[in-house]
């Protein structure tokens, strides 16, 4: 069992998941969730994004035996971006988690992260791309090279000094999710640029830390259609800052 520094006086974490037709892998990452959280107070929301596939059913079963397990339905889909701010807005901790229904990064990372919150930082992202990062299985070369291209491009409009905005967990206090929520534009994959761009405007210390990370198959993601979508909304966010 994990050992997970966070205290009963810190309160409740929340952990968010935003899902889009994920019956093939949302049961997984919510039993090593469930299991990994099972000593602090916890609540894990998985909100379902339009969902037109069994999703909803095997979280509300799931739900039945597992307590801490809320489920959230939108009947038309947000987009990932949308749906992790209805998930905040809904959520009752006082750490937000938010996490990919796929599960990449493992618990016990989830679990450091949010230590990490507890302790005072306003925010941790994981990344891929520090030296310290395990990855266990390779990304293809044009992912990688995709993902490298789109950094670059986040750096140089946006001068944030991360290596990876877009590696599928982040831990942020309530307050400064709260904050900024209400401010984003951007609804899709590019969501994270704009969470991370605004914390920083409003002056809240985001840390990047390595992770392990886990392919896991059952991916949607079309980068065909993805890449430009993620490229146009940063550049447009620029514009428009």
């Amino acid at each position: 069992m994990a050992v997970i520094t966070m205290t009963q006086e810190q309160n409740l974490v929340s952990i968010v998941i935003p899902a889009y037709n994920e019956e093939r892998r949302i049961l997984e990452t919510l039993d090593e969730l469930y299991d990994y959280f099972s000593d602090i107070p916890h609540e894990i929301l998985v909100v379902m994004d339009g969902c037109t596939d069994s999703t909803s059913d095997i979280v509300e079963k799931f739900a039945g035996t597992h307590p801490t397990i809320r489920s959230v339905h939108h009947p038309v889909k947000l987009g990932k971006g949308g749906g992790i701010i209805l998930g905040i807005n809904k959520a009752l901790g006082n750490v937000f988690a938010i996490v990919d229904a796929d599960g990449a990064v493992p618990p016990h990372d989830v679990a450091r992260m949010v230590d990490m919150v507890a302790d005072g930082t306003d925010c941790v992202i994981s990344s891929r791309y520090l030296p310290e990062s395990v990855i266990h299985t390779a990304q293809p070369g044009h992912r990688i090279l995709a993902s490298r291209g789109f950094n670059a491009l986040v750096k140089l409009l946006f001068s944030l000094p991360f290596k990876d905005t877009q590696c599928g967990c982040k831990v942020l206090r309530a307050e400064a999710a709260h904050e900024v929520a209400g401010e984003i534009q951007t609804f899709e994959y590019a969501f994270d640029v704009e969470l991370l761009w605004r914390l920083e405007k409003h002056g809240y210390n985001v840390v990047e830390v390595p992770v392990e990370w886990r392919h896991r198959e059952g991916s949607k993601l079309d980068l065909k259609k993805v890449i430009p979508q993620m490229f146009s909304a940063v550049v447009k966010l620029r514009l428009n800052r």
